[in-house]
């Protein structure tokens, strides 16, 4: 066990670094994720989703995103409190479940961080957009939620 949790940290540490940032998140519909961010933009998460019914065994999400646009929105120097902002699109799936589902949407994103700590922000993030599931067969409105810390 020690072994595998050691291949499992020196895998997650390469990934952060080859990525060039990642975060941890919790929302709607997924409960809690992981996600990396590469210096073009490109974001990879993986996300759990809970069951939708009592006894049913959660799964779990995966998304590719892009931000497409960002920028600050504002940064004291006294303090090193700051915010940006950042906007993209992207999409999810999650096929194993009893029915399998795929979303496309469009991201909005605030992060707070301070200056003094670069490399730890918060973040919070609305997604919209088209669900389309496959058992049955059909589409729905998506809204999506998303809150945590981002490293960078």
């Amino acid at each position: 066990m020690k072994k595998w949790l050691a291949y499992a940290v020196l895998w997650l540490g390469s990934a952060v670094l080859a990525a060039g940032g990642a975060g941890l998140y919790g929302g709607y519909p997924e409960v809690f994720g992981i996600q990396f961010v590469t210096v073009e933009g490109w974001r990879m998460s993986v996300g759990l989703l809970p069951g939708e019914t009592a006894g049913e065994s959660p799964s779990v999400a995966l998304s590719l995103d892009l931000v497409l646009a960002g920028g600050e929105i504002f940064s004291d120097g006294a303090s090193g409190m700051g915010s940006s902002y950042y906007a993209g699109a992207g999409g999810t799936a999650s096929l194993l479940r009893p029915n399998p589902e795929v979303n496309g949407h469009a991201m909005l994103g605030l992060q707070l961080y301070n200056s003094q700590v670069p490399s730890l922000g918060v973040f919070a993030e609305l997604q919209l957009g088209q669900r389309f599931t496959f058992a049955p067969l059909g589409t729905n409105p998506y809204l999506g939620f998303r809150a945590g810390i981002s490293l960078r």
